[in-house]
């Protein structure tokens, strides 16, 4: 009778230890494989999000606003009179409303036209019958590679809650604005609260101004429905940055290149910042979707940040 030799400990061992190295060897390429994967799935949706501002402005000869205001003297209710052991200050009482962002308008360019036909844009963004469309979740408005996307809850500056929203990994380029907080009409990029630029406003050429970037749930969590009036942005707990910050609305919809440059440490939720290690994507004005190093030179940023400011940049250098 032939006996059949089994496998020896040893012999499991080393197979096993083979195994192992392998998969030693497989798991960064698999990892780099899926960040690639993401990192173009991130571009596509800002490649939709490009051709929807394009179509809205073919519709309507301009583009959206960053985000709408009217001043009808409304006080949000949670922030109405009461008392405080420290006054809030006077930047986070400010009211926002109807506060519906450059998302809510593009919907039906996005092949979200039922959500869009329910929005009333003269009422308030956070009126109670708009609950459950703040937290439809918006795929073209997710990164694949932003850990924080998905439903939240908004606060106000006491911790008190406003409602819940679904999160936006992108934001509107407010361009060059040292005071966007308490000035978000102002600034030197494409979108500003209550803007109505055309693309002939971009003097600076279309294809060199930034038009929506990334700004991940990961890092601050904000919603897609636009400005949430009363409500603040704050710093994701756990966020690769140094500090916890605290923002009023303008943040919600849009950011600003200024002082620091993209994925900064000391990033503040009115700053760029992106899942994706190095870069930060970009639609720029002319619907093209490209990477831009965070090493790149704050003036150089600023520049692609701004839409007339008479500066062109060296597509090579960035």
């Amino acid at each position: 009778m032939t006996r059949r030799r089994a496998f020896t400990l040893l012999e499991l061992l080393v197979v096993l230890a083979i195994i192992m190295v392998l998969v030693g060897l497989l798991l960064p390429a698999v990892q780099k494989i899926r960040a690639a994967a993401y990192r173009l799935s991130c571009q596509n949706n800002l490649k939709q999000i490009g051709l929807a501002i394009h179509h809205y402005v073919q519709v309507n000869g301009r583009l959206p606003p960053g985000y709408l205001y009217q001043d009808n003297g409304e006080i949000p209710a949670n922030l109405l009179p009461r008392v405080y052991d420290f006054p809030a200050p006077v930047v986070y009482t400010y009211s926002h409303n109807p506060g519906w962002g450059w998302a809510s308008y593009i919907l039906p360019y996005v092949e979200q036209t039922p959500v869009y036909n329910r929005i009333e844009f003269k009422k308030n963004a956070t009126d109670p019958s708009f609950a459950d469309i703040r937290v439809v979740p918006m795929a073209v408005f997710s990164c694949p590679a932003d850990s924080g996307v998905g439903r939240f809850t908004v606060h106000d500056v006491n911790g008190v809650p406003i409602g819940d929203a679904s999160t936006n990994s992108y934001t509107a380029s407010n361009g060059q604005n040292s005071n966007m907080l308490k000035e978000p009409f102002r600034g030197t990029g494409m979108f500003q609260r209550n803007s109505s630029f055309t693309f002939a406003d971009v003097t600076d050429g279309l294809g060199q101004t930034f038009m929506i970037g990334e700004k991940g749930a990961f890092f601050v969590k904000a919603p897609w429905v636009g400005v949430m009036s009363g409500g603040v942005i704050e710093t994701t707990p756990g966020a690769p940055v140094f500090r916890s910050v605290m923002h009023p609305g303008p943040s919600m919809v849009m950011a600003r290149i200024l002082s620091r440059g993209l994925n900064s440490p000391n990033a503040e939720p009115y700053d760029y910042f992106s899942p994706h290690p190095g870069v930060v994507n970009f639609a720029f004005g002319d619907g093209s979707v490209r990477p831009v190093k965070d090493t790149a030179n704050i003036q150089v940023l600023r520049a692609l940040a701004s839409r007339n400011e008479g500066d062109v940049v060296d597509p090579d250098g960035y």
